[in-house]
């Protein structure tokens, strides 16, 4: 079953398939729209019990520094509780975007993710994301609970 969720900033998806939510922005959003858009996510995500995340923020031209800090202290902690396993989150940047968030200082790096139950990573090609994504969860075979291979 596939689940899907669009609105003027965002069209989101669950891909069965693929056992993958993929987030696209459609435009810069608000922070408020930010929120809105990560937590119609989780829900899907929560929905299908879907650890492995494609979020297409190549559209939006920078990232708020507000949403940036609400991601971190507010939405990030909320996957343990949420989700079965740990989280992989594969975002996808265009290359002046990627650039910015990596110069920026007020942002962690991604080390800061390591040891904990999710893990980001930027890419700025989906080809690249999606095989990070495989190499890191492989996904579930429709029907399959996990461990019954």
């Amino acid at each position: 079953m596939s689940t899907s969720s669009s609105v003027s900033y965002l069209d989101l998806a669950y891909r069965p398939d693929l056992d993958l939510v993929v987030i696209r922005w459609m435009l810069q959003p608000t922070v408020a729209e930010i929120q809105q858009g990560y937590s119609l996510a989780l829900n899907i995500a929560a929905q299908h019990q879907c650890c492995r995340w494609l979020v297409d923020a190549r559209r939006r031209d920078h990232s708020n520094k507000e949403s940036s800090q609400w991601m971190m202290d507010s939405f990030f902690p909320q996957l343990p509780a949420r989700l079965p396993g740990k989280v992989f989150m594969a975002f996808l940047f265009a290359p002046l975007h990627l650039q910015d968030l990596e110069t920026d200082t007020a942002l962690p790096s991604l080390t800061y993710f390591d040891g904990l139950p999710y893990q980001v990573e930027r890419f700025t090609e989906e080809q690249t994301a999606t095989a990070w994504l495989n190499t890191c969860c492989a996904p579930q075979p429709l029907g399959v609970a996990v461990g019954q291979w």
